[in-house]
């Protein structure tokens, strides 16, 4: 197997772990890992800690990262950044437009590599329910549907460090935040916008909190103690649009649990 060429579409934490085992063999392969974002692998698991340490200018030395770009060189790992669009199994080649550091992806500007094998560590992305106003159709992307040029200024997903700062960014110039989603994950972001000094509010569909994990019981327990920590939860809320004023996020429009005409949480 030596010498055979080994390209890794994805370099998220899947990705990153396939090539450490792959280099700790010291076969001979010559590994290509194909990178979306604008930095290696990081962890996203602990995304969170992200918000105190806001070290993204230190690019691959964050306390996330896993491997620097000269770590992956040592172990003769050959990092591209870039987004894969198509794969000619024929050829045994994957095609991928360019990204930048700034993490933008051009279009025109496409290269492809050859493969003796190919391992796709593509992950996943965040759903963006099919509510009006969250993405704006002229700008759906249905090959990347969390794609961050297809939603309004004002609506974020909780994924990637660049996410993240767009976040921060965005609560300089705001007073209150709505988070959709009352599981785990939620849950950090509401606490992370509250520690970034906006109203915080919890806005789920189902009639309590974490219902993957926890019984109605044990639901309601915890959002009694989130509310107490001065973050409002709205439970049972039936969301119905983002209401946008010139492309621009103003309002959650939604009917509160128990009553029958929808409210607006500018």
């Amino acid at each position: 197997m030596a010498g055979k060429k080994v390209v890794v579409v994805g370099h998220g934490p899947i990705g990153h772990a396939f090539i450490e085992k792959l280099a700790e063999r010291e076969a001979g392969f010559e590994i290509t890992v194909v990178c979306e974002e604008p930095r290696p692998a990081y962890n996203r698991v602990m995304l969170t800690q992200y918000f105190l340490d806001c070290d993204g200018d230190k690019h691959d030395q964050m306390k996330l990262s896993y491997w620097s770009e000269e770590d992956l060189k040592s172990k003769n790992v050959k990092l591209v950044y870039g987004r894969a669009t198509s794969i000619d199994r024929d050829n045994k080649s994957v095609s991928y437009s360019k990204v930048s550091h700034g993490g933008s992806s051009v279009d025109e500007d496409t290269d492809s590599l050859q493969y003796d094998i190919l391992v796709l560590c593509t992950g996943s992305f965040c759903f963006v329910p099919p509510t009006p106003g969250f993405v704006l159709p002229e700008k759906k992307n249905p090959q990347w549907p969390d794609d961050p040029a297809s939603r309004p200024e004002g609506v974020f997903v909780y994924r990637t460090i660049e996410d993240l700062e767009a976040l921060i960014a965005a609560a300089k110039n705001s007073k209150r935040a709505a988070v959709i989603g009352g599981g785990l994950l939620g849950l950090e972001a509401a606490k992370a916008v509250y520690d970034l000094e906006m109203e915080s509010h919890v806005v789920e569909m189902a009639p309590y909190l974490m219902p993957t994990q926890l019984n109605q019981e044990g639901g309601k327990a915890l959002e009694r103690k989130i509310s107490s920590l001065g973050i409002h939860v709205h439970s049972g809320a039936k969301i119905q649009e983002a209401v946008l004023d010139g492309g621009k996020v103003k309002g959650l429009k939604f009917i509160p649990n128990g009553e029958t005409e929808p409210i607006v949480l500018d």
